[in-house]
């Protein structure tokens, strides 16, 4: 479990110059994979979105740190998050899940990330998991009920 961050990050920026091109979709994921780790930093070969997706999922403690708000923006973790839950199938992958419901997505909580999930609706049981793991008693009724709302979609 992380610690609830409370500034509430900005997770996408645009200026009104600028189209607005919604870059949390399926779509914009598969094309853009500026999101995946810089593995060479960590002095290891570079991975495919694939290969990085699949290690996650086969092991989410070791690589809990590639979805951690402190070493990356919250645009690129939830990029991440939204790639491996993407992949994600239940039972198979519950703990994965469970980590990114109660760890990322718990942080990230907002109507901005909500604005983002819009795009996945409906939700998947995977996504549906990992939404459920997070801890939406500290979080304002309306964001509670907003939520409540896009499962039953």
């Amino acid at each position: 479990m992380t610690k609830k961050n409370l500034s509430k990050p900005r997770l996408g920026r645009h200026s009104s110059d600028t189209p607005s091109v919604n870059a949390f979709t399926r779509n914009a994921l598969a094309l853009d994979l500026t999101w995946l780790p810089d593995m060479m930093a960590v002095g290891k070969p570079p991975l495919t979105a694939e290969a990085y997706i699949q290690a996650y999922l086969a092991d989410p403690a070791e690589w809990y740190w590639s979805t951690s708000l402190l070493h990356d923006s919250s645009e690129i973790v939830l990029k991440r998050v939204l790639a491996i839950i993407e992949q994600a199938r239940l039972p198979d992958h519950e703990k994965a899940l469970g980590q990114l419901g109660a760890g990322p997505l718990e942080d990230m909580m907002s109507d901005e990330l909500l604005d983002h999930l819009q795009h996945w609706l409906p939700f998947t049981p995977a996504m549906r998991y990992a939404l459920g793991q997070v801890r939406m008693s500290s979080e304002p009724p309306a964001l509670q009920q907003r939520l409540n709302a896009m499962f039953l979609r």
